[in-house]
């Protein structure tokens, strides 16, 4: 006869209102990368970051600052690049510039939301 022993295996990990709030940092970054496409899915991630943002913890509140922020300034780029349009084409420079600023700063808030960490300034208009 052999004695084997068997060792319980561990519980999967308990899914909690952090995992779910993580969940929805998760869902906002990726609307906002689809918005250089379709346009509209940021308003989406703005609404749900600003919904969400009342009951989560400290360090998903940072990104959720992160992505409202990232928004606004988005918008306010683009608005200055549909005003500037007819200035030989500077417009274009302008909304060329904060599309790929806009997708740069989703793309890094990911990142640090897929490693667990926070934002080190999420009000700054840089990365």
């Amino acid at each position: 006869m052999t004695d084997e022993q068997t060792t319980p295996s561990a519980p999967p990990p308990a899914s909690g209102p952090a995992d779910s709030d993580r969940t929805y940092a998760l869902v906002c970054y990726i609307l906002q990368i689809l918005s250089v496409v379709t346009g509209l899915t940021a308003i989406v991630a703005v609404i749900l970051a600003y919904v969400r943002m009342t009951e989560a913890p400290e360090w998903i509140k940072n990104h959720y600052t992160y992505q409202i922020r990232t928004f606004w300034y988005g918008l306010a780029g683009m608005v200055i690049g549909v005003l500037t349009i007819w200035l030989l084409g500077l417009g274009l420079l302008i909304m060329l510039a904060t599309g790929i600023w806009f997708i740069v700063r989703a793309v890094v808030g990911l990142i640090r939301l897929s490693e667990g960490r926070s934002h080190t300034d999420p009000r700054g208009f840089w990365v």
